[in-house]
């Protein structure tokens, strides 16, 4: 292992023939303590250099006040400056590792659930794409017929991955599930049927889709597939109703 003052020693070194060469600049008082730990004659020949730029530069601020403007290098006063460094360290992970270290957290739980919502509004812009909405705020589960209490628990803590709403009515007009390989488990099968037999129960559209590549999926390619295989089953026409005509009117 290396000697931590000869380390100290070879560094000092490296300095004074920096100095030297004139690459770099120094405070006199600087190079003094630099020449007695090298026992640098040298050094102490640059010290009395530096000492008599010191002495002109004062000449030249006396003359100064006559009138005088110095010239040249002698004006120029040394100026000792800091390096800073900062150092970030970073690793390779997924976009869930961004909200690690807080405790609010993205409405996406997956990049595919954010390009998904975007090509949503884009091809819906008069209505109103929600993400992970609670199941429960769109579906009465007292007024579903024929539930079991396990459909009826599941159906207060399930969230759709995104709705379509009415904006200012809140009238729910589409349902959608991405789905992936993780809905093929047999355990995860059940809560499927759960989920289809109350949003069933409702009459909402309700879109189960897959792609191949879920990583890789684009907006424009989200766009594409809402346009074929979504917008010709989706029909408007007996949903939106306004509830701001008269407070006293009840929508049939």
């Amino acid at each position: 292992m290396v000697d931590e003052g000869d380390q100290r020693r070879d560094w000092s070194i490296r300095y004074a023939n920096l100095l030297l060469d004139r690459a770099i600049e120094a405070p006199s008082g600087v190079i003094l303590n630099l020449a007695t730990l090298l026992d640098s004659t040298a050094l102490l020949d640059l010290v009395k250099l530096e000492e008599g730029k010191g002495s002109r530069t004062s000449g030249y601020s006396s003359g100064d006040q006559k009138g005088e403007r110095p010239s040249g290098k002698a004006s120029q006063a040394i100026l000792q400056v800091k390096r800073v460094v900062q150092i970030m360290q970073m690793f390779l992970g997924d976009g869930q590792f961004s909200d690690a270290t807080g405790i609010c957290r993205s409405v996406f739980r997956s990049p595919q659930e954010r390009t998904f919502l975007r090509a949503l509004s884009l091809r819906f812009p008069g209505l109103l794409a929600l993400p992970n909405y609670p199941l429960d705020q769109i579906v009465a589960l007292d007024r579903v017929g024929a539930i079991d209490a396990e459909t009826l628990r599941y159906g207060r803590n399930c969230r759709l991955d995104a709705v379509l709403i009415v904006p200012d009515e809140g009238d729910p007009v589409a349902v959608f599930e991405l789905d992936s390989r993780y809905h093929d488990l047999p355990e995860n099968a059940g809560r499927d049927a759960m989920k289809n037999s109350l949003i069933a129960a409702t009459g909402l559209p309700f879109f189960r889709l897959r792609a191949e590549s879920p990583e890789s999926m684009t907006t424009d390619e989200w766009y594409a597939l809402l346009s074929d295989q979504v917008l010709p089953h989706l029909d408007l026409g007996g949903r939106i109703r306004c509830r701001q005509a008269a407070y006293s009117l009840i929508p049939c």
